[in-house]
């Protein structure tokens, strides 16, 4: 029982992340989205942000204009060396991932 109680409200706060990622225009808007998984999350490390925002790609996906938007804001920021750089870097992968997941279980189908 416990252990449904913890899915059910992992996937409401996966639900809560895409509606703040829905509304994301620049880099500091994904900085507070990981100041809030980091939050809740102490032990949070690179691997774990990610699989944590794939997961929610995966329930949720992207449309097409937020892709866009993601890979503009990472595109804007890639050459500098920070926390934008590595914030807008995590998120973008993390799409890339949830795509190739996607398209992998839709080719085993």
């Amino acid at each position: 029982m416990y252990n449904n109680i913890y899915k059910y409200k992992y996937i409401l706060y996966l639900k809560f992340i895409r509606y703040r990622i829905y509304y994301i225009n620049n880099a500091n808007d994904i900085l507070h989205i990981i100041n809030n998984i980091s939050f809740f999350y102490k032990d949070l490390t690179s691997d774990k942000l990610t699989q944590i925002l794939t997961d929610c790609f995966n329930l949720y996906p992207l449309n097409e204009r937020e892709l866009q938007k993601l890979s503009i804001i990472q595109q804007m920021h890639d050459l500098e060396l920070g926390i934008k750089n590595y914030v807008s870097f995590m998120i973008w992968i993390s799409c890339i991932q949830s795509i190739n997941e996607t398209s992998n279980n839709l080719l085993l189908k």
